[in-house]
């Protein structure tokens, strides 16, 4: 897919005086964007152990627009030079309430993260319903 750009046109309908016209690349927050939603992102500060929010906090800068994170727990232990039992305990508490889920595609551990917690991308009504498919 090639670069996306946006073309904005306003003009009078009636005359067809136009006052604006401009074209615009990518999106008005750039690359690299993120989305956290204000009260689950605060519950999770209030009850998330250390962790929990570091392991979080790595998934969600690497999500992807589509799908979930493909990323092995040994991997993240490692970027996170966290012992593999700490990150294991992350994990688990991350799924036990709901913030993340695991399953396999191919072969590889994808970890889905919760939409109504974080979504990046203009697909976050494909994104719940993937989350809403996945035991």
């Amino acid at each position: 897919m090639g670069r996306r750009a946006k073309q904005i046109v306003e003009f009078d309908a009636e005359t067809g005086e136009i006052y604006k016209d401009f074209t615009t690349f990518g999106t008005q927050n750039g690359d690299g964007w993120m989305i956290m939603y204000r009260e689950p992102f605060l519950q999770m500060a209030m009850e998330a152990p250390p962790v929990a929010w570091k392991v979080f906090a790595l998934l969600s800068a690497k999500q992807p627009f589509e799908g979930g994170v493909r990323i092995s727990k040994k991997a993240v232990s490692e970027q996170l030079k966290i012992s593999y039992d700490n990150v294991m305990r992350g994990f688990k508490w991350l799924k036990e309430h709901l913030y993340i889920k695991e399953r396999k595609t191919d072969g590889q551990t994808e970890f889905l993260l919760n939409p109504k917690v974080t979504t990046c991308g203009r697909k976050r009504k494909e994104k719940i319903k993937l989350w809403e498919e996945t035991a």
